[in-house]
C-alpha cells in the first residue's frame, strides 16, 4: 500500500522551523500585508479613498439627531488558492543515519520546500506590481541612472515625483520604496545621493560615504526601504541554469498600513485562509518508493486592492 490518511502526522518542530525560517532576498510578505480570513473563497470591501478626506457637517442644532455620514464602498472577490510542495527522504537514509541525522535532515527539507513556495510567491508579488495596468501611475525615467554624475540624471528628484504622485492623487502618503537590485546598484552610487546624504565633503579617514537602506529611509521619510534581490532559473529542468533578476531595474514606490487590516485602504493585501493551517510540516510514509515524504503548504490570493496608491518607476538603467 502506498501512503494512507494513517500515514500523516504533523510535525510541531518542524512546523516551528518553517513558520520562523525566512529565506533570503524575499520580500513578497512585506509588500504584500497578509489578512487572516475565514473562509477560503469570499468578497472584500474596496473603499472610496475620496470619502475619508470630504468634509462633513457636524454641526448639531439642540434636540435633534448627529448629521449621518455615508461611505462609497464597492466590492471585490478572492479565492485562496493552494500552494504546497512535498520533498522526500529516502527510508535507506533514515535507517541509516547517525543520532541527530534524522531531524536535521527534515528540518533541511522543510526549509528548501518553503524556499521554493516562497520563490513561486515572490513572482506572483513581482509580476502584479510590476504591471503598469495595476499601478495607479507609472513611468520610465528621464535619464537612466546608470549616470552617476550630478545633474546628468537625477534619482531624488524622479523618486519624489512618484512619492508625491500617490500622496496629491489619494491624500496618502507613500511609506515604501522596493527597489530592484539593479536600481539599487546605481542609486547607491550616484553622486547626488551620496552629495544629500553626506555634502560635499571627504569622508574622514578609514570610513566610506556609503548610502544604506537607512539612509535612503531618512531620505524620503519613508517606513520601508527593500531592495527586491530574488532571482529565478528561467530555464526547464534539465537545461543549463539560466538566471533572472525578478524585479529587473524597477522601482516601485507605495502605501501599506502598518498594520493590515481588511477595512484600511492598502495598495495590496494577501487573503490568507487559516482554516487549514498554514505552513504545517506534513510527513507521511509513502511504502511504494520507500521514502518519507515531507510536505509544506499555504491557502492564499493577492490582490491589488487600492492601485492608485503606487507608482512605478520603470527602466531605470536603461532609459535614454
Amino acid at each position: 500500500m502506498g501512503s494512507t490518511g494513517r500515514d500523516v502526522h504533523i510535525d510541531v518542530p518542524l512546523s516551528n522551523i518553517a513558520i520562523a525560517y525566512r529565506p533570503d532576498n524575499m520580500i513578497a510578505d512585506q509588500i504584500c500585508p497578509i489578512v487572516p480570513v475565514n473562509k477560503q473563497s469570499d468578497g472584500f470591501y474596496i473603499w472610496d479613498i475620496a470619502d475619508a478626506f470630504r468634509t462633513e457637517n457636524d454641526k448639531r442644532a439642540p434636540a435633534t439627531e448627529a448629521n449621518a455620514i455615508t461611505r462609497s464602498v464597492s466590492s471585490g472577490t478572492y479565492f485562496a488558492d493552494n500552494y504546497a510542495l512535498k520533498d522526500k527522504v529516502p527510508y535507506e537514509d533514515l535507517e541509516n543515519a547517525d543520532a541527530g541525522y534524522v531531524f536535521n535532515e527534515r528540518s533541511s527539507r522543510i526549509e528548501f520546500v518553503k524556499d521554493k513556495l516562497m520563490l513561486n510567491w515572490e513572482l506572483r508579488t513581482v509580476q502584479l506590481v510590476t504591471s503598469g495596468s495595476n499601478v495607479g501611475s507609472y513611468s520610465a525615467v528621464g535619464s537612466a541612472w546608470t549616470d552617476h554624475v550630478a545633474g546628468n540624471s537625477n534619482p531624488i528628484n524622479d523618486i519624489n515625483t512618484a512619492i508625491n504622485n500617490v500622496e496629491d492623487l489619494t491624500g496618502y502618503k507613500a511609506n515604501s520604496i522596493v527597489f530592484g537590485r539593479k536600481a539599487w546598484r546605481e542609486f547607491r552610487e550616484h553622486a547626488d545621493v551620496i552629495s544629500r546624504l553626506y555634502g560635499n565633503a571627504l569622508a574622514p579617514t578609514g570610513s566610506a560615504r556609503i548610502v544604506t537602506i537607512n539612509g535612503a529611509k531618512a531620505l524620503f521619510e519613508v517606513d520601508k526601504v527593500l531592495i527586491g534581490g530574488a532571482y529565478y532559473n528561467t530555464a526547464e529542468e534539465g537545461q543549463s541554469n539560466s538566471l533572472s533578476a525578478m524585479w529587473g531595474d524597477h522601482v516601485l514606490i507605495y502605501y501599506v498600513p502598518l498594520r493590515p487590516r481588511k477595512d484600511r485602504p492598502s495598495f495590496m493585501y494577501g487573503f490568507r485562509w487559516n482554516k487549514i493551517a498554514s505552513m504545517q510540516a506534513e510527513i507521511r510514509q509513502n511504502n511504494l518508493i520507500k521514502a518519507e515524504e515531507i510536505e509544506l503548504g499555504y491557502y492564499q490570493d493577492e490582490k491589488i486592492t487600492a492601485s492608485n496608491l503606487a507608482f512605478l518607476i520603470t527602466n531605470v538603467t536603461s532609459s535614454t
